[in-house]
């Protein structure tokens, strides 16, 4: 959701013009900041988290939001019973581990910030997913490319399943990838060991005087986090009660021949979130020109403030019931005779001193796209 969010801020900021110039810098005159909700509850064991943020007033290739930190967030069912949300870290927060919702009742988030404003959504209704039947892959090459660019191989990742036999279904892929982490950290001007993140200030290695990337490898078990970032989903209009086949879920990138993690998550959601993310699609993933994008930006359909309803708010509650599979994709059938092309890492480590088994280290810091807790059915 992170990805269409930031379009979805480019867009509203710079509209349609008959004219393309090439995108600078760019104040809003307001200098105004919309609240950015990602907000996520399943009828799967938590946490579920959600993600506060202001998007920034300033429009650049490299826009970045603020965290909004210290709120009070809530998840409530339609009997009134509560789960509150603890901060995970700055603008996350997270359930309990134990906490999932209930296929048939309807939920609403609950956020009020620290300055007193609050947000409310509309109750949403949790409805079953069907079971996942099967996975299955098909190695792919793109002659686009050229043999030695990582996009020419991947394998295709597809799924089949039963449709629900209840009319007007819709239904969402989602995925999440672990693997180890190489570098826990990767700095131009050190390691700031106090705070637990690169440091701002010339604190330069031992033998380094400019700004160069040092990578610095773990002192603790940990894991990078993947998320998919296209917009999937169907509705079974036309295929209702049937067993559908060949959803392309995912696509994995042929870096080495090694077994890739991979958590499938099937989702069946409302028509409201369909409707939605069907527009948000059309706006980020449309393979037309700009003029084919829609003028108006799809503000949250079910998120506004309680006292100021006009109030322009960016994201979406998703309420949704889901099915999990994980599989480890086995990288080495049907691409042999094929070399693969492994990530590039930028910059350099820094080699142990004499007597030592190893250079500098850094901690594993909690995060959306790290973590030290092991993925669930992990194996070597």
């Amino acid at each position: 959701m992170k990805t269409y969010l930031r379009f979805l801020i480019l867009s509203l900021m710079l509209g349609l013009s008959s004219c393309i110039d090439e995108l600078r810098d760019y104040t809003q005159a307001t200098g105004e900041r919309y609240l950015s909700v990602e907000a996520s509850l399943s009828d799967l064991k938590g946490p579920h988290r959600v993600y506060l943020s202001f998007s920034s007033p300033n429009i650049n290739i490299n826009t970045e939001s603020t965290p909004i930190t210290g709120a009070t967030v809530f998840f409530e069912d339609d009997l009134g019973k509560q789960e509150r949300l603890s901060e995970l870290s700055g603008g996350v927060y997270e359930s309990s581990s134990t906490f999932q919702g209930v296929v048939g009742r309807s939920y609403t988030l609950n956020i009020t910030l620290q300055n007193g404003k609050k947000y409310k959504s509309t109750p949403e209704q949790i409805t079953a997913s069907p079971a996942i039947d099967s996975v299955y892959t098909q190695f792919k090459i793109d002659t686009d490319y050229p043999t030695n660019d990582a996009r020419r191989y991947a394998f295709q990742v597809f799924a089949d399943f039963k449709d629900s036999s209840d009319p007007q279904q819709y239904y969402e892929w989602k995925w999440t990838h672990y693997e180890r982490t190489l570098y826990c950290a990767s700095c131009e001007r050190g390691y700031d060991y106090i705070q637990n993140k690169c440091s701002i200030e010339n604190n330069f290695p031992l033998g380094q005087t400019v700004p160069e990337l040092i990578n610095y490898k773990c002192s603790e078990t940990c894991f990078d986090i993947e998320y998919s970032t296209l917009i999937n989903i169907l509705s079974d209009n036309l295929l209702n009660g049937q067993t559908i086949r060949g959803v392309k879920v995912a696509s994995v990138p042929y870096t080495d021949k090694s077994l890739y993690y991979l958590k499938i998550e099937q989702r069946a959601i409302p028509t409201k979130l369909y409707q939605y993310l069907r527009t948000i699609k059309n706006v980020s993933q449309s393979s037309g020109t700009l003029f084919d994008v829609p003028a108006e930006t799809q503000f949250s359909p079910n998120i506004t403030s309680v006292d100021f309803p006009e109030e322009k708010i960016l994201g979406v509650f998703e309420v949704f019931g889901a099915k999990q599979k994980i599989v480890y994709i086995d990288r080495s059938i049907g691409s042999d005779g094929y070399t693969a092309i492994p990530k590039v890492y930028q910059g350099r480590t820094i080699p142990p001193p004499p007597g030592a088994l190893s250079g500098p280290l850094t901690p594993c810091v909690e995060g959306k796209y790290r973590t030290k807790k092991e993925p669930e059915a992990w194996r070597e």
